[in-house]
């Protein structure tokens, strides 16, 4: 897998792993949430508890019931009780019941116990069990007491003294809606039926607990009052319902900032150090520092203890293996290149001390020609003029491979192919150099093979591979020249068995500054005929192969392709 592949999967991945944890935080915040609510709406007025807590909070198990110790709390506080009844009506689980409720329940008789004495209230919770939870309203004590009493309701003596005595008061609103008398309520006090209706439907939100009767046959209500226990507005409630909510919100935000941040700590690590220090080691070699970077301790980061890649660099184990393989490759080229730089100016200075030379035999011998001094007969000014002309000569050469070379190098040579007999031309080149101190030898088992080269340029890469030959080895060296025709290719070879070439010589044979020999000597050359040579088998669409050994001898293979041939025939 690529690096952008394996960087894509694993953002991609921890994207997926940072969502679903925040998605869980988020989950988990809001379920806490809702029960915080819960549980502070339970504290305040245990009626107002949700079914969903409520499922949570009480464990059945069978016949065996669990009430959890917050709802226990919460009911002891509020002076309540708990009863939990199964689908048929018994009650199979229950926590500070008075000794007057029932063991089981019908309909009517859960209706009748809240028109008595009791404010009710039922959750249904699974399985078709229902939690029915009661408390004593104390108005509704005094409202019975007061029932009681002789004469009521007409307002006694002894009904005002009881009202005293319990802190209680009495309204009496007539068919209109209108307050006609009270006894011991606050001055300002004033009921409307809709708020007579929402204090029976939420009586926590009423300062005071009230109770309503209507004797019969009467248009008057009594609304029967005292001093609310259980008051909890949803104020109060809702504040304590934002203070938690704002609570979660902290906790969840701090949660996430910590994991953001320990992520984002990891990541630099993970990612950055490992970048950072690919950087800083591309920045190296752009200033040849052609080493990877080491840390503080003058050691490589990139490996540990044993040896092997740091698990810090493993995701990018490509790129740092890319890294060192460029690393070693600019090095090996800068290593090349010096060498060829050393090579060249040595070359430089063969060349110019090749030139010199005949350059200071010509102007000697023109000296000796234009001096008065002495008379030169006519036999030594043809000497003087004839090594004038070989010193010229000499030049004109070196002057031309140098220029052809260059031309090699550039493409800029115009080559004029020409389809002929391979056999028949060398047996006709091969005289001129012929020699019994170092004589050549042409062999070959075809009678005739075609090639298509240009005539001019052919000639002169068999000049320079001979030449070479015969430079370079001793006397009594046999060159042997082949021929050889396959099915994908024409060779021709030259051999000699003369004192090798070592394996430095080989790798710079074709070198266009590498000269053999002693550099000092005239007749060693440019140093630019093998590079020479393989250059214009290069422009043919050939190939050379060289194999020596040392005091074995040499074999240098041209191989031309067929298909080149046939095309250019």
């Amino acid at each position: 897998m690529n690096l952008r592949k394996k960087l894509t999967m694993h953002f991609l991945s921890h994207f997926i792993f940072l969502l679903v944890v925040i998605i869980g935080l988020i989950i988990i915040a809001l379920v806490s949430l809702s029960f915080i609510i819960s549980q502070s709406e339970m504290k305040s007025d245990f009626s107002r508890t949700s079914k969903e807590y409520m499922e949570h909070a009480i464990e059945i198990k069978g016949q065996e019931v669990n009430i959890n110790q917050d709802v226990k709390d919460s009911v002891k506080k509020n002076e309540g009780w708990l009863q939990v009844v199964n689908r048929d009506g018994s009650v199979i689980g229950q926590y500070n019941t008075p000794s007057e409720l029932p063991d089981s329940y019908t309909f009517m008789d859960i209706l009748s116990l809240e028109n008595r004495m009791y404010r009710m209230k039922y959750w249904e919770i699974p399985n078709g069990r229902v939690v029915v939870y009661g408390e004593k309203v104390r108005s509704i004590e005094i409202k019975n007491d007061l029932t009681t009493m002789d004469g009521f309701p007409e307002i006694s003596k002894e009904v005002q003294d009881y009202l005293v005595q319990n802190d209680a008061w009495i309204q009496i609103y007539n068919s209109e809606g209108e307050m006609i008398r009270d006894y011991f309520a606050p001055e300002t006090l004033h009921y409307s039926a809709n708020e007579l209706l929402e204090i029976k439907e939420e009586p926590w939100n009423s300062k005071y607990d009230l109770s309503l009767y209507r004797p019969d046959s009467s248009t008057l209500l009594y609304v029967i009052g005292t001093e609310n226990t259980y008051y909890s507005p949803d104020a109060i409630t809702d504040g304590m319902i934002n203070r938690s909510f704002i609570k979660g919100f902290l906790i969840v935000s701090t949660i996430l900032g910590i994991l953001i941040t320990v992520l984002g700590l990891w990541y630099g690590k993970k990612f950055g150090v490992p970048l950072l220090y690919m950087m800083k080691w591309i920045n190296d070699m752009s200033e040849g520092k052609y080493v990877s970077p080491l840390n503080k301790k003058g050691v490589s980061p990139l490996l540990n203890k044993a040896g092997m890649l740091h698990k810090r660099y493993a995701f990018f184990k490509d790129v740092v293996h890319s890294l060192e393989k460029l690393t070693s490759t600019l090095k090996k080229n800068e290593q090349i290149q010096q060498k060829m730089d050393q090579t060249r100016e040595e070359w430089i200075t063969g060349l110019s001390h090749d030139l010199k030379t005949p350059i200071s035999s010509i102007y000697g011998y023109s000296t000796l020609l234009a001096s008065d001094s002495y008379t030169w007969s006519q036999s030594e000014m043809n000497e003087f003029g004839q090594i004038i002309q070989d010193k010229s000569n000499y030049m004109s050469e070196l002057i031309e491979d140098l220029n052809l070379t260059y031309r090699l190098k550039n493409d800029a040579l115009p080559l004029h192919k020409e389809r002929i007999d391979v056999v028949s031309f060398l047996q006709k080149w091969m005289p001129q150099y012929q020699s019994p101190d170092k004589p050549i030898l042409l062999e070959t088992a075809h009678q005739a093979v075609y090639l298509g080269v240009d005539p001019k340029w052919f000639t002169r890469i068999m000049n320079n591979l001979v030449v070479n030959a015969i430079k370079h080895n001793p006397i009594g060296t046999i060159i042997k020249i082949g021929v050889l025709k396959s099915e994908d290719s024409i060779i021709i070879s030259v051999e000699d068995n003369g004192t090798g070439i070592d394996s430095e010589s080989i790798q710079n044979l074709f070198n266009r500054y590498y000269r053999g020999g002693n550099t000092k000597d005239s007749d060693n050359g440019s140093g630019l005929g093998m590079a020479i040579a393989h250059q214009l088998v290069s422009a043919h669409d050939g190939i050379v192969e060289v194999t020596s050994k040392l005091n074995s001898g040499t074999t240098i293979r041209l191989i031309f392709p067929h298909e080149q041939n046939r095309k250019n025939a």
